[in-house]
């Protein structure tokens, strides 16, 4: 579960006063033998009030299949893309739906998407890129087949088949190796130095920093600041806290400060102001259902 929630986007409901009606949110984990690339599923459907919400980095990259209408991020509505790849950000994006949002999301663990689709994640960076405009014909086939399909189940039965074929066509397991370890490295401890991540990967610094944009999508110094910032939203959660000091020596923030001006700059709001939004979903249905593993 905590590996889990490691990933959550962390949707945050701002304007709609209104639930959606027919709401389903389920997490599905993939086959055992994807599980080393794919973190995990997650269906979203509802019908009802729009929502406008506020998505924070996560650090994992993402395959994201609309069966309805996309949403706008950032304002920018794009109609034709219902299949997109979705690069690392760096800070908190402003997401709007329709009244009805019928959606599959594929997590990758961060190291993994490299090796999946054969092309650098830094290409990615902050943006969501239809798959059309990838000049793959597979992933244009891989788009129509999982929006035809019937059921969630089927879908991702497509999407692991997919990936199985990918990862057949791709040997370069050894670098995988290594960015695994040094995001096991960041996840485990999210004060780590450049040079410690480095001698991790046993790549001198220079190489190291590349290999890690290229496979993760962003640099070491953000992929670090990410983590520490979710990690400091999983305390916040919480709701325990009557301070922030643990959080700043905990996770290797310089001071108070440091916390609020990192933690704004990745979510949008400071500490204080995310744990009073916390007091307000923290009942809501979207957000336990995001949460909770499928039985």
């Amino acid at each position: 579960d905590t590996a889990l929630r490691a990933s959550l986007p962390f949707f945050h409901k701002t304007t709609s006063t209104q639930q959606p009606a027919n709401l389903l949110s389920r997490i599905i984990l993939p086959s055992k033998h994807l599980s080393p690339f794919v973190h995990h599923y997650w269906v979203m459907r509802f019908d009802g009030h729009p929502i406008e919400m506020t998505i924070m980095p996560t650090g994992c990259m993402k395959w994201m299949f609309h069966r309805e209408k996309p949403f706008a991020v950032n304002g920018i509505y794009e109609a034709s893309n219902v299949a997109s790849v979705c690069g690392q950000y760096h800070a908190a994006a402003n997401v709007s739906t329709f009244e009805h949002a019928d959606l599959l999301f594929v997590f990758f663990h961060p190291y993994a998407l490299k090796i999946i689709m054969g092309m650098p994640c830094n290409m990615f960076s902050s943006t969501n890129v239809d798959m059309d405009d990838l000049g793959i014909p597979e992933f244009k086939l891989l788009k129509r087949m999982v929006l035809d399909a019937k059921t969630d189940d089927g879908a991702i039965a497509i999407i692991e088949n997919f990936i199985t074929q990918r990862l057949a066509l791709n040997n370069d397991f050894e670098t995988i190796k290594r960015m695994m370890a040094v995001c096991s490295e960041i996840e485990h401890h999210p004060s780590s130095s450049i040079d410690t991540l480095a001698d991790r990967a046993c790549l001198g610094e220079r190489q190291f920093r590349r290999f890690f944009e290229e496979y993760v999508g962003m640099s070491p110094k953000m992929m670090i600041r990410t983590k520490r910032c979710l990690q400091a939203c999983r305390s916040i959660q919480s709701l325990q806290i009557t301070d922030f000091k643990d959080i700043v020596y905990r996770l290797g923030f310089t001071d108070h400060s440091h916390l609020n001006k990192e933690f704004k700059a990745f979510a949008g709001m400071s500490p204080s102001e995310y744990m009073e939004h916390i007091r307000h979903i923290q009942q809501e249905n979207f957000l336990r259902g995001y949460r909770a593993y499928h039985k």
